[in-house]
C-alpha cells in the first residue's frame, strides 16, 4: 500500500523575508495512489517558541553523563491560524490542489497569567519576535523562534499524522517615524569628575591674565553623545564633550588630548524554561570590539563637543538581530566606550555603558548616503592618473621594415619561397603564367600606399 504524497508550497522565492500585514499564498499538494479514506487534512499557519536546557540532577557533581542531568522544554504558540481541508472524506487516485492564503499578524495572540508562568511573561500581546535561533552554553540547551506553514494529514484508522511544513522568515516592521539618522543622547557622567594634579611650573603671571582663579587646575566634567537606538546601515556617532567646571567659558583657552578610543557592542541573549522561580535560565553573552585605535592625539578644548566617529555603522547580518523581548527569550545589547584623555600629560580615562537598541532593518532606499571622511581621517586617496608618452618600442616603425626588405638580395629561390609561402594575388598570377623571372622578389608596395606613422599626443 502506497501512503499519499503530501506537499506544501509557498508562492514567491524561497528565501523570502515578511514582515506584518505581509500576504502568503501557495498550494497544498496531495497525490493519492489508492482510494483513501481521509479522516482530516488540515492547515496551520502558526509561530512558536521553542526553548530547551539541561541542568545536573546532583548539583555538586561535575559529571556531564547524559543520564544523570534532567532536561527542560517549553513550547509557546505566538500565534495560530487553521483552515481544514478535507473532513471525513473519501479519495480516489488523483493528484489534488488546495490554494491557501494567510496574512502575518504584527502582534502575538495568546494571553498567559503571570501567576502560573512568572512575572517575565508579559501580560499584554507584543510584537513578533524576528526568526531567531542560537544555541546556549548548556548541554542541549537551544532557542528557537519560527514561523511556519504545516499542513497535517490524519488517515481513517491510523494514529499517525502524516506532516508536511514550510518555514517561512519573519522580520519586524521599523517602528512609524524612525529617524534616517541615529538621535543622540546626551549623557553627563559626574561620577567620573577629574581633577589634574597642579602644575608646578606653571607660572603665577599666566593664572593672572589667564582670568582664572588662583587653582586654575581644571575640574573636567565629561559628557558622552550617542545613540540609544540604532537600525542596521545607520551611522553610529559618539561625540565628547569636556566642560572645565572652573571655566565654564574657557577663558584660558584650555584643551586636553583623546589618545586611545575603543567601542565594544555587547550581546545578551537569555532564555528560560517555564517559571523563573523553579525552571532553569540560560545566559549567553558575546563582546565585539568594533572601534580599537590608540595614539591618536586628537585636540578637544574644553566646551566644544568632539566628533569621535565617522561612518562606524551596523553590519547587516546574522548576528545583528532587532532588540525583542518575548515570552521565554530575551536579546539585549549594550554599548560600551572607553575613551582615554590626557592633561598637560597626566593620563585619565572615561568608560560609559549604556543600553542600545537595534531597530528592525531599514529600507535601503531611506538609509542616508556615506558620510564623507572628516577633516584628520586616515583616508588613503587613489593614486593620480598621468597619461604616459606613447613609446616607439611597442609600435615598430613601418619604413624601416620596408626598407629592410628592399635590401634582401634577389634570387630565384628567393621568389619561389617567397610566392609559396603567401597567398597574395599577385604571386598567385605570376605562377598561373610560367613566367617568374619578371616577378619581384618581394612584397612590392607602391609608394602612394606606404604609411607613414605619426606619434601624436593624445588628450585624456
Amino acid at each position: 500500500m502506497t501512503a499519499p504524497a503530501l506537499r506544501v508550497i509557498v508562492d514567491g522565492d524561497n528565501n523570502n523575508i515578511y514582515r506584518g500585514g505581509d500576504k502568503v499564498t501557495g498550494k497544498v499538494w496531495l497525490v493519492v495512489e489508492e482510494h483513501e479514506q481521509i479522516e482530516s487534512l488540515k492547515l496551520v499557519f502558526a509561530g512558536s517558541c521553542i526553548t530547551k536546557t539541561s541542568r545536573p540532577l546532583h548539583p555538586n557533581t561535575n559529571t556531564d553523563v547524559a543520564f544523570s542531568r534532567q532536561d527542560y522544554e517549553e513550547k509557546i504558540r505566538l500565534f495560530n491560524r487553521e483552515k481544514r481541508l478535507v473532513s471525513d472524506g473519501k479519495l480516489g487516485p488523483n493528484k489534488y490542489s488546495w490554494p491557501f492564503e494567510f496574512f502575518f499578524p504584527a502582534s502575538t495572540e495568546p494571553q498567559y497569567k503571570r501567576a502560573v508562568h512568572g512575572a517575565n511573561y508579559p501580560r499584554e500581546p507584543h510584537p513578533l519576535p524576528p526568526s531567531f535561533q542560537f544555541k546556549t552554553n548548556s548541554p542541549g540547551g537551544i532557542a528557537h523562534v519560527s514561523y511556519f506553514i504545516q499542513a497535517r494529514l490524519v488517515l481513517r484508522g491510523s494514529t499517525e499524522t502524516k506532516r508536511c511544513k514550510c518555514t517561512l522568515r519573519y522580520h519586524p516592521t521599523p517602528p512609524t517615524g524612525t529617524p534616517q539618522r541615529a538621535r543622540l543622547t546626551s549623557s553627563v557622567l559626574y561620577g567620573q569628575v577629574w581633577k589634574p594634579a597642579k602644575d608646578k611650573e606653571e607660572s603665577r603671571v599666566k593664572k593672572v591674565f589667564s582670568g582664572v582663579s588662583m587653582n586654575s587646575t581644571p575640574r573636567i566634567v565629561p559628557t558622552l553623545l550617542h545613540p540609544s537606538s540604532v537600525a542596521p546601515g545607520q551611522h553610529i556617532p559618539l561625540s565628547l564633550n569636556l566642560l572645565n567646571a572652573r571655566d565654564p567659558s574657557n577663558h584660558a583657552q584650555q584643551k586636553c588630548t583623546i589618545d586611545t578610543l575603543s567601542v565594544t557592542i555587547s550581546t545578551y541573549s537569555t532564555t528560560m524554561c517555564g517559571n523563573s522561580t523553579t525552571y532553569p535560565e540560560d545566559q549567553v553573552s558575546k563582546h565585539i570590539t568594533c572601534i580599537l585605535r590608540s595614539d591618536l592625539n586628537k585636540s578637544i578644548p574644553f566646551g566644544k563637543t568632539t566628533s569621535l566617529t565617522s561612518n562606524f555603522r551596523l553590519i547587516d547580518d546574522m548576528e545583528c538581530i532587532p532588540t525583542f523581548k518575548t515570552y521565554t527569550i530575551t536579546r539585549r545589547y549594550t554599548l560600551s566606550v572607553s575613551i582615554g584623555i590626557k592633561y598637560n600629560d597626566q593620563p585619565f580615562a572615561i568608560r560609559s555603558t549604556t543600553p542600545l537598541e537595534i531597530l528592525p532593518r531599514l529600507p535601503r532606499d531611506s538609509l542616508p548616503p556615506l558620510l564623507q571622511p572628516e577633516d584628520g581621517d586616515d583616508v588613503e586617496p587613489l593614486p593620480r592618473y598621468r597619461p604616459r608618452e606613447p613609446s616607439r618600442e611597442f609600435a615598430p616603425d613601418y619604413e624601416s621594415i620596408y626598407n629592410a626588405l628592399s635590401r634582401t638580395p634577389s634570387s630565384e629561390h628567393s621568389a619561389l619561397s617567397l610566392a609559396g609561402s603567401t597567398s597574395s594575388s599577385l604571386f598567385s598570377g605570376a605562377e598561373a603564367g610560367g613566367d617568374i623571372s619578371g616577378a619581384s622578389t618581394v612584397a612590392s608596395t607602391p609608394d602612394v600606399e606606404i604609411e607613414h606613422l605619426r606619434f601624436e599626443r593624445v588628450g585624456v
